[in-house]
């Protein structure tokens, strides 16, 4: 090659370089400009020819996958140490009472005791041993081990306190054998409980939804501890200075402003909004709050503990409960949800069955009354604001049907047949929604449910009252606190909003299965004594 080639070759590939160069400096500023540009100019501005765009894009909440079957770990736990009681208190008095009755001359004294001693000590150490907290990221060897552990230290403190107390009717071997038969039904029913637990964490059912609302140090370390435990599903984070903030923290993304949060059709199937900015930001902290402390979600925000708190070996539950205060919508415990469940399940499983034949006359004679369905679907708001199909009786006609209640009925209305009249004004037309509780939409007591888009004097109804959607913290019910203190029917001006819904949310403060057993009795000389409301 001529010295002349070489010197061409040179300045060839100097002259690439630059152009290498340049291109490489023209696509870090057009980066640089797109992670502090505003989101809507994001990607608009060309790329130089021969460019792939390798920026990259901020996540939406269009992109952010929520799980909309999910499941109360409270109430799995309760009732999880609710079988475990029943079956321990079983299996041991039964093993008991056929290895004493008749030894000794003691008659039923020694069992009984014998019986009592060993179920409170396997219960005991169980719950001591936390056997029910099934964390993420526990395997099964080891929730065993746990299981094994707690059993075999109940057995042991059983046998010597057997032996203390009541040494001349003291039989080891019936003790043993209980004792034995009760670990090996404690270990089948955890492979059971760990299996189901197992499959809701994978499927993201089981782990609370969460979102934050603050791009901050707080939140990265909250996110950078639950990767190690699982036990929280953080979604999304959410901040108004969109400019600022990174497009992930550690895998979760930064999607939007609050605005954003408050559009978003997945809201409903969030369980707690977390503001996580610190102290030193107290006004902003106090305008997120104050923007969506309206919404039904449980919302809470990180306190000044955090901030210095040393948590690296702390898990993330706990930190939550030193380190979070609630400012809305205060959780109810897993023994209040499972009970009242069951209560609902119960009660509308046998008002269905003895009153099938009841129901299918009502029905009947809707159908000769008037042509159409008998049965009426209405899209309303439930817990959380989540929509959902309310089930009643047609009563009215099928052509002057009002799906959105933007029209409610006033005394002699057209619209409800001759039928309708009457089921509605004795509530009957409200039975079907028996079906609605039956799915866990509804509950027997609660709130009612009321139709999305209702209006009020020419008004949205939930326009009028700001704390209106705070009625949805818990599920809707058939009757409700409102309606036997006379705010029953149709809502005709924002006085009759603000009543229905301060005691709504008085209800849901004061809630408790006795108050629902009270409000059920109720019913009924409330509704055949209420002769004024128009219905």
């Amino acid at each position: 090659m001529s010295a002349e080639t070489k010197k061409t070759s040179v300045r060839a590939r100097a002259d690439l370089s630059s152009a290498e160069l340049s291109s490489a400096l023209a696509f870090a500023q057009l980066e640089s400009k797109g992670r502090e540009g505003d989101e809507k100019r994001r990607g608009s501005t060309p790329l130089p020819p021969n460019m792939p765009d390798r920026r990259r894009r901020r996540k939406s909440v269009a992109d952010i996958h929520v799980p909309r079957k999910q499941v109360n770990m409270n109430v799995m736990r309760f009732t999880m140490r609710s079988i475990d009681i029943i079956a321990v208190v079983t299996i041991i008095t039964l093993g008991i009472w056929n290895g004493y009755v008749g030894a000794n001359d003691n008659g039923i004294i020694a069992p009984i005791t014998a019986a009592v001693l060993g179920s409170f000590f396997f219960i005991s150490l169980l719950f001591m041993n936390r056997a029910h907290r099934f964390r993420p990221t526990e395997t099964f060897i080891k929730h065993l081990k746990t299981v094994l552990l707690a059993s075999a230290g109940a057995i042991g403190v059983w046998l010597t306190f057997a032996l203390i107390l009541r040494p001349d009717s003291f039989l080891p071997d019936a003790l043993a054998k209980a004792g034995l038969a009760a670990t090996a039904l404690l270990l089948a029913l955890h492979s059971l409980y760990y299996a189901e637990t197992r499959r809701l964490h994978e499927k993201g059912a089981l782990s609370p939804t969460i979102v934050m609302l603050g791009a901050t140090e707080s939140a990265r370390r909250i996110i950078e501890e639950n990767a190690k435990t699982r036990e929280l599903n953080i979604l999304a984070i959410f901040d108004d200075r969109l400019t600022r903030a990174p497009l992930n923290i550690h895998g979760v993304p930064v999607v939007g402003r609050v605005e954003d949060l408050l559009a978003w059709d997945k809201l409903p199937f969030v369980n707690r909004i977390v503001v996580t900015l610190p102290s030193m930001a107290e006004e902003r902290k106090q305008a997120f709050v104050n923007e969506v402390r309206l919404l039904p979600n449980r919302i809470a925000f990180v306190v000044d503990e955090f901030e210095t708190l040393n948590h690296v070996q702390q898990r993330v539950s706990e930190i939550a409960e030193i380190s979070m205060r609630d400012v809305s919508g205060a959780e109810k415990s897993g023994r209040h949800l499972a009970i009242k469940r069951f209560v609902d399940v119960f009660i509308s499983s046998v008002a269905l069955i003895l009153g099938a034949p009841f129901l299918l006359i009502i029905a009947a004679l809707i159908k000769l009354d008037s042509p159409g369905p008998v049965i009426f679907n209405q899209p309303r708001h439930g817990f959380n604001n989540r929509v959902f199909n309310v089930y009643k009786f047609r009563s009215m006609a099928t052509e002057k049907e009002d799906i959105n209640a933007a029209q409610q009925v006033t005394k002699g209305d057209s619209r409800v047949t001759k039928i309708g009249r009457i089921i509605r004004k004795t509530s009957l037309d409200e039975l079907p929604q028996l079906f609605n509780v039956l799915k866990g939409e509804m509950s027997l007591v609660g709130p009612r449910p009321h139709a999305i888009g209702m209006r009020t004097a020419g008004k949205a109804s939930m326009e009028l009252v700001e704390e209106y959607a705070h009625r949805h913290q818990v599920k809707p019910g058939m009757t409700g606190w409102a309606q036997i203190n006379g705010s029953r029917g149709a809502l005709e001006s924002g006085e009759d909003v603000a009543r229905r819904v301060r005691l709504d949310v008085d209800y849901i403060e004061r809630c408790n299965l006795w108050l629902d057993l009270y409000i059920m009795v109720m019913t009924l000389p409330v509704l055949l004594g209420d002769k004024k409301t128009v219905r």
